[in-house]
Formats: C-alpha cells, structure tokens, sequence
C-alpha cells in the first residue's frame, strides 16, 4: 500500500513549492476577476503536478511534473492576456497573482531541472 510521504530531496521540494506558489497566482488572478474557467485546468495541472513532485517516489513523477511545469509556463508566454498583465502594475491584484504565478514557474523549473539532475546523478537513467 502506497503511504505518501514528503519527499527528501531538496530540488524537488523547491519544484514543489514553485508549484504550489504558482497555484496560488491563479486564485488571486481570479479574485481580480481575469476571465478563468469555472474549473480553471491550469490550477488543477499545478496541483497534480506539486503531489507528484512532493509525494510520489516514481522516478517517473520528476519528468511528469517537469514536462507539466514547462507545458503551463509556454502558455502562459503564448498568452497574450498574461503578458498584458504583467505589463499593467496598475491592475494590482491582478498584476501581484501574475507575478506569483511567474515566480512559482520559474522556481518550479529550476527545481525540475534540479531534480532531473539529481536522478541521472543517482543512476536512475530509465527515468520514463
């Protein structure tokens, strides 16, 4: 039986965490009323993607929530309403839940890259 468990490793707790602060921009985004889905997929994304990170042993996980963390951090890129946003300081709620979810990509990739590091360091070269 699977208990979870944190994991040790200190780049995928920084992954993780970038995901969760990523998370968090969406909500606050939200509350400044950008237009989102009712359930907006980007913050269920970021969700799975920090428990798989935090919590999942797989060698596997690190590319899943890796290659999830670089497929969200394009879009927002490709976006031009998101782009808009953080070009507005004036909208500041708004701007504020941009900018967490942009600190929250990057340290989540940067964490990713670690972690990936990490798991071809150990020797886990099958990591898919």
């Amino acid at each position: 039986m699977f208990k979870p468990r944190l994991t040790s490793s200190t780049a995928r707790r920084a992954a993780g965490s970038g995901l969760i602060l990523a998370a968090v921009g969406i909500p606050i985004q939200i509350a400044a009323g950008v237009d989102y889905p009712t359930v907006p997929p980007g913050l269920l994304i970021l969700a799975a993607a920090a428990l798989l990170m935090l919590f999942a042993p797989w060698r596997w996980a690190v590319v899943v929530a890796t290659l999830a963390t670089l497929f969200i951090s394009v879009g927002a890129v490709v976006t031009p309403n998101f782009r808009h946003q953080l070009g507005d300081p004036g909208a500041v709620l708004t701007f504020v839940g941009s900018v967490v979810q942009v600190i929250g990509l990057v340290l989540a990739l940067a964490g990713g890259a670690g972690a990936l590091r990490e798991a071809l360091r150990r020797g886990d070269r099958a990591l898919i």
